[in-house]
C-alpha cells in the first residue's frame, strides 16, 4: 500500500489539471469586404490576461478559460476593432465564435460592439447533457434544490424517498461535483452537502455519454460550478416566505393555505480582491439562511450554507483557485409508519431528530508555459457527517442511554425496548391497539456516520493542434469512513459499527479530435479500490458452520469511452456514444455487520469484497434547428446493468435465515426522448416541451428489496430470476416549459391600460405515467405478476412570475417575484397499499372483543391508514424580493 501511495504522488507530481470547471473558444477571423482570413488579429477575453492571435488560416483557441459570461475583444492594424459582448463559456465544450472586420484607417481607431449569439447547435457535444445557466436559473420556479431543478430533465424519476433514478439507474448512481471537486457521500451515494442554485453560474446533468475523466457514476454526472468574480462589484440580496397546506394527523386532512415559517436569506458579492488588480485577482462569496416547516408535522429543517471562492493569477501563466463550502443541517424527522408498523402521530416527540455538518476545501493551480499546453494540479478534503437520534437522548451516545445494559460476555440485556417501542404495547388502548405510540414511547434508533476524503488530481491538456486536443489525469481519493449505529427494536439489537480507511486511484487519457465534418471523443479510464476492511467468511465445515478472517481485496477496472458527432450541417448534429461505467456500492454494503454477528434478529452481513457495480450504455442521436426559432433534438438509447448489488439468503443459522449482500442482480433500461425548443431569438415567449419514453425492467429495484420482500416472505420465499418492471420504470413522461419575458424598454396596453416592461412568467408543467407496484391479498401473498398494478399517473404545474425595477440610472435592480409549486394543489399518489391498490386504506380493521368503542377504533384506523407520505406535496407558495447591484 504505502509503494503504491508513493508511486501514485510521484505520477500526480510530475504530470498535473481540475477538470470540469473550463471551456475553450475557437473561431476565424475574416476580412469583411473580401471574405479573406486575417492573420495575426489579436483576440482578448476581456476582464482577464487571456489572448491569442490568429494563424495562418485566421483561426485562433483560447483553452483554461473559466465558465461563465465574457466579452471578446478583436483587433487589427487597419481594421475596427470588434467586441462580442455575452459569449457563454460552458464546461469541457467549445464555444465558437467567428468575426468579420472592416478595413479603416488606422488614426481612427474605431471599435463596433455586437452582442454574441450562443451556439444552438453544439456541434462538439457527443453526449446527452442538460445544461442550465445562471440566467436560465433565475428564472425557474421551485430551485430550492439542485434535485428540484433536474426534475425538468426528460429521463429522470423521483421516487416517494425522494431518490434520483437517471434513464432507468437505481438511485445512489449520480456523482455530484462543485468546482471540479468531488462533494460525494459514500454511505448513500449523493450529494453530502447542500448546493445553493442562486449561487451558481452552471448546473448540468450528463445522463449518456460522460467523458472518462468521470467516474464512481452508472447513470448521470451532476455539475455545479460557482460564479466567478471580476474587475467590478456585483452582488445582491434574495429574501422569500413561504405559505403551504399543513396536514393535521390528528384529523386526517390538509389544512388552509397558512404561513408555515418556509423562509429564506441569502446574499452574494463578488469583485476585486481589495488593494489587487481585478483583472487578476478576484472573489466570489455567498451565503443562505434556509428555514422549511414543509406541510407535514415534525419534518421541518434548517440550514446555513456558505461559499467563497478566490481566483488568483500572480503570474502571467499561473491561475489560482481556492475554495470553500459549509453546510450545516438541523431537523426534525417524520415517518407515518416505521419498518416495524408504528406510528408516532400521536407522539411525535418519540421520533428522532437529525443534525449534519459538511465542508469543502479546495485548491487548485493551473500551469501554461505555452499556448497549447495547461499542466493543473488540485487539492481537497471533503467531510460530512450525519446524526440522528432520538429528540430527548441527542447528543447522548446509545451506550449511556438509559435501560442500556451488558451481561459479563458483553451481550446485552437491557430494557430499552420494553417500555419504548412495540414490544409492550397496550391493547386495551385503542390508540395502541391500531398501532398509534403513546406516552413516553420513542424510536430508540441512533445513527452516526462520517466520511473525510482527501484528494489529489493532476491533469495535462496538450493542443496538439487545431484540431486534436489531449487530455491526461491521475487522481488519488485516501478515505476515512466511519459508522456507529444501533437500533433497539428488540431485545437483540441490530447494531453497526465499522472504521475504515479506503483508497481509490484512477487514470484517465482522452482525444478529443475536432474537425468540419465530426468530432470524436475517446478516452479510457482505470480504476482501482481498496476497500481497506477485513471480515469474517462463514463457511461450511464438514456440516458444521464455521468462519475464517479474510481481507477484502482491491478491485480494478478498465472502462472505454467512446463519443462522436456529425455536424451534418450549420443546423444539424447528430451524435453517438459507447460507454462502460463502474461504480462502487455504497459503504453500507461494504462494511455492514464485517463481524459477523449472528445474534441480531435476521442477521444481515455487509460484503467488503462486492465487486463494483457496472452499466454499459450506447446511445444516438440528432439535434436539429427548425427554421430560425425551434431546435429539435431526438435521443435514443439503451443501457444494461451488471453487477447490482442484491441480498440473498447465505444460510441458516438456528431457525432464522442469514443473508448477505452480492453482485447478483442485472437490468436494462431502454428509452428515448424528443425535446422541441422554441428558442429566445426573436419576441417574447420562448419555452420547450420534452417527452421522455422508457423501459426498466430487471430482477431487483434496489439492494434490500430480497431482504424485506422475499426472505422473510411465508409464500413468495425466491428472488425472481426473470426480468420485471422496476419500481422506478415509468414509461411516459411530459414536461413543458413557456416563458414570457418582457425587456425594460417594452411598452403595452392590456384592455387599454399601459403595462410597464421588465416583467416575466414561467411556467413549468409535468405529466407522468404511473410507477408500478406488486398486488398482494391481505395476508402479503403475491397477487399476479411483479409489479404488475401501476399507479394513477401524476401531474403537477409550478409558478414564477417576477417584476424587474431598475433604480434610477445605475444597474441596481429591486425584483418582486412570485413562485406557486404544485399551482393547482394536486394530491398526487406516490404510493399505495399492495392489497387493496389505495394510498389511504390498507384493507385491514381492527375489532375487539374488549369493552371499547367500536367507532373510536374505526376512526383511528382511517387516521393509521391515511399515510400523508404516500401523496405528493401540497401547493406552496413564496412571495420575495431581490436586490441586486
Amino acid at each position: 500500500m504505502g509503494a503504491l501511495a508513493v508511486a501514485i504522488l510521484t505520477a500526480v507530481v510530475s504530470s498535473s489539471a481540475l477538470a470540469g470547471v473550463y471551456g475553450k473558444i475557437s473561431g476565424t477571423i475574416r476580412n469583411h469586404s473580401t471574405g479573406d482570413p486575417l492573420v495575426g488579429a489579436t483576440v482578448k477575453v476581456q476582464g482577464t490576461n487571456l489572448a491569442t492571435e490568429t494563424d495562418a488560416d485566421g483561426e485562433y483557441f483560447i483553452i483554461n478559460v473559466p465558465v461563465g459570461k465574457y466579452d471578446l475583444v478583436v483587433s487589427h492594424v487597419g481594421f475596427d476593432g470588434v467586441v462580442k459582448k455575452g459569449v457563454r463559456i460552458l464546461v469541457d465544450l467549445t464555444t465558437p465564435v467567428d468575426f468579420d472586420m472592416a478595413s479603416a484607417p488606422v488614426e481612427l481607431n474605431r471599435q463596433s460592439i455586437v452582442n454574441a449569439d450562443a451556439p444552438v447547435i453544439q456541434r462538439d457535444q457527443t453526449a446527452s447533457k442538460v445544461i442550465f445557466t445562471a440566467d436560465r436559473l433565475r428564472n425557474l420556479p421551485n430551485i430550492n434544490s439542485v434535485q428540484s431543478v433536474l426534475t425538468n430533465y426528460p429521463g429522470v424519476v423521483i421516487d416517494k424517498a425522494e431518490g434520483l433514478h437517471v434513464r432507468g439507474g437505481r438511485s445512489g448512481q449520480v456523482a455530484y461535483y462543485v468546482d471540479g471537486f468531488s462533494v460525494q457521500d459514500p454511505f448513500v451515494a449523493q450529494a453530502g452537502m447542500r448546493i445553493m442554485p442562486a449561487s451558481l453560474e452552471e448546473l448540468s446533468l450528463t445522463s449518456g455519454g460522460f467523458a472518462p475523466e468521470y467516474g464512481e457514476a452508472l447513470s448521470g454526472i451532476v455539475n455545479a460550478v460557482t460564479r466567478e468574480g471580476g474587475a467590478a462589484y456585483k452582488g445582491g440580496v434574495r429574501t422569500y416566505q413561504g405559505a403551504t397546506h399543513v396536514y393535521d394527523v390528528t384529523v386526517g386532512r390538509w389544512e388552509s393555505l397558512n404561513l408555515n415559517q418556509n423562509r429564506s436569506l441569502s446574499f452574494n458579492l463578488s469583485g476585486p480582491i481589495p488593494g489587487l488588480p481585478g483583472e487578476r485577482y478576484s472573489f466570489f462569496t455567498s451565503g443562505e439562511y434556509y428555514r422549511d416547516y414543509g406541510y407535514l408535522p415534525h419534518d421541518w429543517k434548517t440550514s446555513y450554507t456558505a461559499t467563497t471562492k478566490f481566483s488568483m493569477q500572480p503570474i502571467a501563466k499561473m491561475r489560482i483557485r481556492a475554495v470553500g463550502s459549509y453546510s450545516k443541517v438541523d431537523g426534525a424527522v417524520y415517518t407515518h409508519r416505521d419498518v416495524n408498523g408504528a406510528s408516532f402521530d400521536f407522539a411525535l416527540d418519540g421520533l428522532p431528530m437529525m443534525k449534519s455538518e459538511s465542508y469543502l476545501a479546495g485548491l487548485s493551480a493551473n500551469y501554461v508555459p505555452a499556448e497549447r499546453t495547461m499542466w493543473s494540479i488540485s487539492i481537497s478534503r471533503f467531510s460530512t457527517w450525519t446524526l440522528t437520534s432520538p429528540k430527548h437522548l441527542f447528543g447522548t451516545h446509545w451506550e449511556l442511554w438509559p435501560g442500556y445494559s451488558v451481561d459479563s460476555n458483553g451481550v446485552y440485556n437491557g430494557t430499552i425496548q420494553d417500555n419504548n417501542y412495540v414490544n409492550d404495547r397496550n391493547y386495551a388502548d385503542p390508540y395502541e391497539l391500531t398501532g398509534f405510540m403513546t406516552g413516553n414511547r420513542f424510536d430508540p434508533t441512533y445513527s452516526y456516520r462520517k466520511s473525510v476524503d482527501n484528494s489529489v488530481t493532476a491533469t495535462w491538456i496538450q493542443q496538439m493542434s487545431k484540431t486534436n486536443q489531449i487530455k491526461s489525469g491521475v487522481s488519488l481519493d485516501l478515505f476515512h469512513v466511519n459508522r456507529d449505529s444501533k437500533k433497539f427494536y428488540n431485545s437483540k439489537p441490530y447494531s453497526e459499527f465499522y472504521d475504515s480507511e479506503p483508497v481509490y486511484f484512477s487514470w484517465y487519457a482522452q482525444d478529443k479530435l475536432e474537425y468540419q465534418r465530426f468530432v470524436i471523443n475517446a478516452g479510457l479510464r482505470y480504476d482501482y479500490r481498496d476497500p481497506d476492511m477485513a471480515y469474517r467468511h462463514y463457511h461450511m465445515d464438514n456440516g458444521t458452520l464455521a468462519s475464517v478472517w479474510e481481507e477484502a481485496t482491491a478491485k480494478k477496472t478498465l472502462s472505454p469511452r467512446f463519443g462522436v458527432s456529425f455536424p451534418v450541417s450549420d443546423k444539424t448534429v447528430m451524435h453517438a456514444n459507447y460507454g462502460v461505467y463502474y461504480q462502487t456500492p455504497t459503504y453500507r454494503y461494504l462494511y455492514m455487520n464485517v463481524a459477523g454477528d449472528l445474534t441480531s434478529g435476521l442477521p444481515l452481513l455487509g460484503n467488503p469484497d462486492l465487486k463494483p457495480e457496472k452499466t454499459v450504455s450506447y446511445e444516438l442521436g440528432v439535434d436539429h434547428l427548425v427554421g430560425d426559432y425551434l431546435r429539435l433534438d431526438v435521443t435514443a438509447y439503451y443501457k444494461d446493468f451488471s453487477d447490482l448489488v442484491t441480498t440473498r439468503k447465505a444460510f441458516v443459522h438456528g431457525s432464522y435465515p442469514v443473508t448477505h449482500f452480492t453482485n447478483q442482480d442485472y437490468g436494462t433500461a431502454t428509452g428515448f426522448d424528443i425535446e422541441i425548443e422554441r428558442l429566445k431569438v426573436n419576441g417574447y415567449v420562448s419555452g420547450s416541451i420534452s417527452y421522455g419514453y422508457m423501459v426498466a425492467r430487471g430482477i431487483g429495484s434496489n439492494a434490500m428489496e430480497p431482504y424485506y420482500t422475499y426472505i422473510t416472505n411465508n409464500s413468495d420465499t425466491l428472488a425472481p430470476v426473470n426480468e420485471y418492471p422496476l419500481d422506478f420504470d415509468q414509461r411516459h413522461t411530459l414536461t413543458t416549459v413557456v416563458e414570457v419575458r418582457f425587456p425594460q424598454n417594452w411598452r403595452g396596453r392590456f384592455f387599454g391600460i399601459p403595462v410597464p416592461g421588465g416583467w416575466g412568467l414561467t411556467t413549468v408543467g409535468y405529466l407522468g405515467s404511473g410507477l408500478p407496484y406488486t398486488k398482494s391479498d391481505d395476508k402479503g401473498t403475491r397477487l399476479g405478476s411483479r409489479n404488475e398494478g401501476r399507479l394513477p399517473a401524476s401531474s403537477s404545474v409550478d409558478m414564477r412570475f417576477n417584476k424587474d425595477v431598475i433604480l434610477g440610472r445605475s444597474h441596481n435592480m429591486l425584483t418582486f417575484f412570485v413562485e406557486v409549486e404544485n399551482l393547482f394543489n394536486r394530491h398526487n399518489v406516490l404510493a399505495v397499499y399492495p392489497s387493496t391498490g389505495l394510498p389511504d386504506d390498507d384493507g385491514f380493521r381492527n375489532t375487539t372483543g374488549l369493552a371499547l368503542d367500536q367507532k373510536q377504533l374505526d376512526d383511528l384506523n382511517r387516521l393509521y391508514d391515511r399515510d400523508p407520505q404516500n401523496f405528493s406535496s401540497p401547493r406552496t407558495v413564496r412571495l420575495g424580493l431581490e436586490y441586486s447591484f
